[in-house]
């Protein structure tokens, strides 16, 4: 279970940053590996206490951690994204906190830094990790060895709007393995979720990195995405669209409903069904959007031919 940035920090969920940032560098100079050399729950606690204020401290991080929970935004949300930017030269720097060398070391060297002299700005375009899971994998191993894997994920229509579990097969390299995904509802095309230990092991020390799962949505026959909204197209009689009627919708989730078109209801507009559409951050529901379109015979019996025609004589 994902741990509270809150609780690890140490404050209300109210906090202000200017609170928030206290807290966490008083923490930061007590577990510091400087005053805290070979003491691997001290190690630990750092490592917690920076990815919590790595969250904390940024207005639209935060706001999202806020919104999903942690569970969830620890599924959604890799590490990448987490210290993507975020500079730690700099606040230690504010801090007046030394050892730039044995931090740079301690968090695993994810890449290039984006400014002289600063071993805390993290580059994970060349997929580090922070935490160093790819340089502490015992002594002997090679030091950027990377234990995360990536796999593409498909899944269905249904099962992304919806949510679900799906059964993932991977060879961990020390075997195969077999897990159960929790696909969140709502998921969009080409997020990753991430699953906790479950990449590859490292046959030397037993360890294991992160399994990332990329979705991909399979399209569906009937059911489009925009947004929040679900699209659905329904064809209806001329008449209908005229003089009004019914339709009879199919939901997602297979429930039925029907609905009254209203008379002089203009082609390809829109019937709306609310709450039937894709679940936002905050739980609340989009709408299922029907598109109404005029069905148009292949051909025409006399009488209806000729009913045509005196229309058209009417201006109509």
């Amino acid at each position: 279970m994902a741990e509270d940035y809150y609780q690890i920090l140490g404050v209300d969920k109210n906090a202000k940053k200017e609170d928030i940032k206290k807290a966490y560098k008083k923490l930061a100079m007590k577990y510091h590996p400087d005053k805290n050399k070979g003491d691997k729950g001290a190690e630990e606690k750092f490592k917690k206490i920076n990815e919590a204020y790595a969250v904390l401290s940024d207005d639209n991080k935060r706001k999202q951690y806020d919104n999903f929970g942690a569970e969830s935004f620890s599924n959604r949300y890799s590490q990448e994204d987490i210290f993507r930017g975020f500079d730690f030269g700099n606040l230690f720097e504010e801090f007046g906190m030394g050892g730039g060398d044995i931090f740079s070391s301690f968090f695993g060297g994810g890449g290039g830094n984006k400014r002289k002299g600063s071993a805390f700005t993290f580059n994970f375009g060349g997929g580090g990790d922070p935490f160093g899971r790819q340089s502490q994998q015992g002594r002997g191993s090679a030091s950027n060895r990377n234990l995360d894997r990536e796999l593409e994920l498909k899944v269905s229509f249904e099962e992304a709007i919806l949510g679900g579990k799906k059964s993932v097969s991977f060879n961990t390299g020390a075997g195969p393995d077999r897990i159960m995904v929790s696909i969140p509802p709502g998921i969009e095309d080409g997020k990753k979720l991430k699953v906790k230990g479950k990449g590859v092991q490292d046959v030397l020390t037993g360890s294991r990195g992160d399994l990332y799962c990329r979705i991909r949505i399979e399209p569906h026959p009937d059911f489009k995405r925009e947004g929040n909204d679900l699209i659905v197209e329904k064809e209806v009689k001329l008449t209908e669209l005229v003089l009004g009627g019914k339709v009879d919708v199919a939901t997602l989730d297979n429930s039925r409903i029907e609905l009254k078109i209203p008379p002089l209801t203009k082609n390809n507009s829109f019937l709306r069904i609310k709450g039937k559409g894709v679940a936002s951050a905050r739980g609340i529901p989009g709408n299922l959007l029907v598109r109404l379109s005029a069905r148009i015979p292949d051909k025409l019996k006399k009488e209806q031919k000729e009913l045509f025609e005196k229309l058209a004589k009417t201006g109509l």
